[in-house]
């Protein structure tokens, strides 16, 4: 049971980081994003960016983890 716990973690974080790959580029190819002034876009991408890097590294992570074990 913990062990399908471990591998549907990863699955979110996966999902996850691979979602942020797609929608970031998507984001400042279609909404307005500006460095001197904080737009829709502007929080979207923060937003996404945020999220990739902290799901990355806990992808990672896990991956490492449920490797040692």
């Amino acid at each position: 049971m913990d062990d399908a716990r471990r591998r549907s973690h990863g699955r979110i974080l996966l999902g996850i980081v691979l979602a942020v790959a797609v929608l970031v580029p998507l984001a400042v190819t279609q909404l307005e994003v500006r460095p001197d002034r904080i737009t829709v876009g502007t929080v979207v991408v923060t937003v996404l960016l945020v999220a990739g890097s902290i799901a990355l590294p806990a992808f990672l992570f896990s991956r490492w983890q449920a490797a040692e074990r």
